[in-house]
């Protein structure tokens, strides 16, 4: 054993010793351990280093060179920045122009941030080879003192320490190489970052300039003459339109914009593209496979399924809407900018005419009111009319960048038709058979005239900004009512059939009197309120200044003493509770129908369980709630010290019944399911709550009893632990029956009830000698849920053997003897 023992101690200590030898052998994975092969390995890794450096030398050429070129790159951009800077200084600079500039500076950070991807690749690839050297040269140093200690006593035809310091003078070249290199990366990075910098703080600079001057002059007026608006004025527009054209299609143009596209378009764009795509091809896949359900059709054909038609038909339009917003985040953004923008507004304004479009035609599906009526017939002008004018003022506006003259004149030309149209439709409405005469039309009648006739006077007068907002805001005002219309027609009926399925007067004893369904149905209603407020606040622009001002309201801090409450905190709070409440009802179903379902567990038993669990998950609730409203443990504290003051004085009540239905829920003396008597009421429990237990009676009325009377009275528990309940059934016969023939006969109409239970067996008693019969007590067992039946049945079955066998049940009988004495008369 010695033996064995000091070869094991002898094998592990010649394995330390070769293990250095191992690993400082292997120079570049080529240095092996000694002899020859080692000698040519090493010189094959020493040659293999040389070309390394050649190679790292003509990186170190090329970095300088990129250097100068980042160098000249960056004059090109201040001289760009510059020229945005003479933008802003310039007063009468127009806002297409500083919003060309955001474009301009969008191309310019996009180039700069991808060149600082691929030197930041650069950088790390030389980062990872400078760590290589940096570990070469201390395991080749390790090495030289290893063979320096040795007295250079090695093979004769391995590498000594000649060979491993050229190795090593290698290896340190290109460690000043790669610091060089490093160097003049850092340097272009530096560069790139501050030019980046730089860009971002005008961009900043330009976007709030347009904010600025987009408030100013939505009251300032430009000058109009009408003189501008005839032929020669046209005529030089016209030129101005050609000459833009041909700058639009120049050759020169079109190659630069495709030098640039392919510059640019790189994998990440191409992967988010198509990553769009794929989503709306699955979209409109799983939509086709809807389309083919029954249920689905079904819904399309009743108002609730309004909005799902009004969706279906905006499906394609809010997909093109997405790919040019998805566009507008990507390279191609920055080479198209103005095509991008525009068929982005275009669409956006086919969309909004198309939802109020829809929405008044399916409310005419109804019987609403006449102007809808009316409206649905004159859809068609407004809704192309209003395509065509964006169609064609947009693509002047973004492509031909034309003065003033023309697109004024096609706002007024547009807009008179406007009014043109409007005083036509309210005179084709006048003339229906059963306009509406309330005091409603009229106003709609001259509002509408004045809001038309308002903008194209102020358009005339030279303030076109304003008009554009009057137009513009009126106009995503009437889609976001005819849409909330049209939800609310919809969701009425959807509200109506909810309640037929869930009537007040249902035999359920639970009827709609739980807050979840009054919640979830005013809960609608509000959110389609707000929906139309916030539509409206975003239509005229003052989204800006209410939702800051509304977000300042509710991150508003209330300090109570060492409390910080806010409106935030009191709205994350109730949807904490409304959470755990849904939660609680999830967890109730799923714990009756799948979890307990095959506990073996009786009906009592399961529903405590679930109980206990719901009163846990409530705590919890409570507690996040609490905590998220700002409560901390400290205030914590001193709410449930003022409680417990308040259950000393107020709440004793209220604390004795939930003590007391916790006792109930845990001890058990009653349970969901068993049928109690109270007072001299049979009832059976259908749910202990915090408070009070619910005992429904056999009259189907509700007794809603404190727990503490279950705790402190006494009740009777016909069917505790034991279904199974011992009832007597008394009757009388006639004097001289055959004893023994009724004895038989309840036995036997006894064992012919199935309710009744043959063990423990029925049996007669022959109890009394009545007054007017021979009184008899079948007593049998039956469940406390069959018994009034198996009573009835038995009474059936002995009134028929009895009749059937002569057997008289007696009614009361009384013998009365009168007597009478006759007096003589004196």
């Amino acid at each position: 054993m010695k033996i064995k023992k000091m070869n094991s101690i002898l094998s592990v200590v010649i394995l330390l010793l070769c293990l250095p030898s191992a690993v400082w052998g292997q120079v570049d994975g080529s240095l092996a351990d000694g002899g020859e092969t080692s000698l040519i390995a090493f010189e094959q890794a020493v040659e293999k280093n040389r070309k390394n450096l050649n190679l790292l030398e003509k990186d170190l050429a090329d970095e300088k060179i990129l250097l100068a070129n980042s160098l000249d790159q960056s004059q090109r951009y201040r001289i760009q920045m510059n020229s945005l800077r003479n933008l802003l200084i310039v007063p009468g600079t127009r806002i297409f122009a500083l919003e060309k500039g955001i474009g301009e500076v969008d191309i310019s950070i996009s180039s700069i941030q991808s060149q600082i991807r691929e030197i930041v690749k650069r950088e790390n690839k030389i980062g990872q080879t400078f760590s290589l050297v940096k570990e070469k040269i201390g395991l080749i140093d390790q090495r030289i003192k290893e063979l320096s200690a040795a007295g250079d006593k090695t093979i004769s035809s391995g590498p000594g320490i000649k060979e491993f310091k050229t190795y090593r003078w290698i290896k340190e070249q290109q460690h000043k190489v790669l610091v060089s290199i490093t160097g003049l990366l850092a340097s272009q990075i530096d560069i790139n970052t501050e030019l980046l910098n730089a860009f971002k703080d005008i961009k900043k600079t330009l976007r709030t300039e347009i904010k600025d001057k987009k408030g100013s002059r939505l009251f300032q007026r430009n000058d109009l003459e009408l003189k501008n608006l005839f032929f020669p004025a046209f005529k030089r527009e016209i030129l101005l339109s050609f000459t833009a054209v041909r700058q639009l299609f120049d050759s020169k143009r079109l190659l630069l914009k495709w030098s640039l596209f392919k510059d640019h378009m790189n994998l990440k764009t191409f992967m988010v593209i198509a990553g769009f795509l794929l989503l709306s091809f699955l979209s409109f896949r799983g939509l086709s496979l809807i389309r083919q359900k029954e249920a689905y059709q079904n819904m399309l054909s009743k108002r609730a399924g309004y909005p799902l038609i009004v969706l279906e038909r905006s499906l394609v339009l809010i997909f093109w809407i997405l790919l040019t917003m998805t566009l507008s985040k990507t390279q191609v953004y920055l080479i198209f900018p103005d095509g991008v923008k525009f068929f982005n507004s275009f669409l956006i304004i086919i969309l909004m005419t198309r939802l109020a479009s829809d929405s008044i035609r399916l409310i005419t599906r109804e019987e609403g009111p006449v102007f809808f009526d009316v409206l649905h017939r004159w859809r068609n002008p407004f809704v192309y009319g209003i395509r065509l004018y964006s169609f064609v003022y947009l693509l002047v506006y973004r492509f031909l960048s034309l003065e003033n003259i023309f697109l004024v004149s096609i706002r007024i030309f547009s807009e008179a038709l406007l009014v043109a149209g409007v005083f036509l439709f309210w005179k084709a409405y006048q003339k229906v058979d059963t306009p509406a005469k309330g005091k409603g039309g009229t106003l709609l009648n001259i509002v509408s005239k004045i809001i038309v006739i308002a903008g194209l006077f102020t358009d005339i007068a030279g303030y076109k900004s304003f008009a554009a907002y009057w137009y513009l805001s009126w106009g995503s005002s009437i889609v976001i009512v005819c849409v909330c219309v049209m939800l609310l027609y919809s969701i009425k009926e959807m509200d109506r059939n909810f309640k037929k399925k869930a009537d007040p007067e249902s035999p359920s004893f639970l009827g709609l009197s739980n807050p979840f369904y009054w919640g979830l149905s005013n809960g609608v209603y509000f959110s389609i309120a707000a929906f139309g407020i916030a539509g409206l606040t975003f239509s005229w622009g003052i989204a800006d200044v209410v939702f800051p001002w509304l977000v300042e309201i509710f991150n508003k801090k209330y300090i109570l003493g060492k409390v910080e409450l806010s409106l935030t905190g009191l709205a994350y709070s109730m949807l904490v509770i409304l959470l755990t409440y849904l939660f609680t009802r999830i967890w109730r179903r799923l714990a009756t129908d799948h979890a307990l379902k095959e506990s073996g567990l009786s009906q009592g038993a399961k529903e405590t369980v679930i109980t206990i669990t719901v009163y846990i998950i409530w705590l919890a609730g409570i507690l996040i709630s609490l905590n998220v409203f700002g409560l901390n443990t400290t205030s914590l504290t001193v709410a449930f010290g003022a409680l417990s003051i308040g259950l000393g004085f107020g709440l004793q009540n209220i604390a004795n019944n939930f003590i007391s239905g916790l006792i109930l829920l845990f001890e058990r003396p009653i349970q969901v399911g068993d049928v109690v008597e109270v007072g001299g009421i049979w009832g059976e429990v259908k749910k202990i709550n915090v408070r009070a237990t619910l005992v429904q009676t056999y009259s189907n009325s509700s007794l809603i009893i404190p727990n503490s009377e279950f705790i402190s009275a006494t009740v009777t528990n016909w069917s505790h632990r034991d279904p199974k309940v011992r009832r007597d059934l008394l009757l009388g016969v006639a004097y001289g029956s055959d004893t023994e023939l009724v004895k038989k006969l309840l036995l036997q109409a006894a064992q012919s009830v199935p309710q009744v239970y043959a063990y423990p067996q029925p049996s007669v008693q022959f109890i009394n000698f009545g007054d007017s019969s021979l009184d008899f007590r079948l007593r049998f067992w039956s469940t406390i849920d069959n018994f009034v039946d198996a009573e009835s049945k038995l009474r059936f079955e002995i009134d028929r053997l009895f009749r059937q066998h002569k057997v008289v049940i007696p009614f009361p009988q009384r013998d009365l003897h009168v007597l009478t004495q006759v007096q003589d008369k004196l």
